[in-house]
């Protein structure tokens, strides 16, 4: 049985996170996985052997990982021909307003028409204020975000928003939408 490749990048963590309790959730339903950093230098290395692919990426600054954004680039023409989800982890998936949920779509599409890749399943996971990891002035900057949008402000402690459940039904929801993958667990 071909393997499912994850793939990540992220900024302060989370999507590494994220990623790798994908990983962790496939490998308990007997699927074989490799977790791949796009910006360590194993990834320009990949090879097309996989049977499904996902990737995640945190949107920082309305743009996600340069190396991200590259890794996809440098392999959409395998990528396209089989079953592929994007993770899209950021702390705007916290909010539940339209305004809020065009915005992300928006910027996910821009990432699909830079790249020239769109996978079959998207789905936008919320993030986590990492406060104790900040300078000074980012949590300063952070703290006045969060606050605006009546996110927790309390620069003490890191709060993550990730919904692990939510997680776990989308490794369930892949694998019944992968055929190869389907009778693995």
């Amino acid at each position: 049985m071909k393997s499912v490749l994850v793939a990540y990048g992220t900024t302060e963590g989370q999507a590494r996170k994220v990623a790798e309790f994908i990983a962790d959730a496939l490998k308990a339903r007997g699927v074989e996985v490799e977790l791949v950093d796009s910006a360590a230098k194993g990834a320009m290395l990949i090879q097309p052997v996989y049977a499904a692919v996902i990737v995640c990426g945190s949107l920082h600054q309305r743009s996600y990982q340069a190396s991200l954004v590259r890794f996809v680039k440098d392999n959409k023409d395998w990528l396209v021909g089989i079953p592929t989800a994007f993770i899209a982890v950021s702390l705007t998936a916290v909010l539940k307003d339209d305004e809020s949920r065009e915005e992300l779509r928006k910027l996910t599409e821009a990432l699909y028409r830079t790249t020239g890749w769109t996978p079959a399943i998207t789905r936008h996971v919320a993030g986590a204020l990492r406060y104790t990891q900040y300078g000074c002035l980012k949590r300063m900057i952070v703290k006045r975000i969060a606050r605006r949008h009546g996110s927790d402000a309390d620069t003490m402690h890191d709060h993550e928003y990730t919904d692990w459940n939510d997680l776990t039904r989308f490794v369930e929801e892949f694998l019944a939408a992968v055929p190869q993958m389907a009778s693995a667990h």
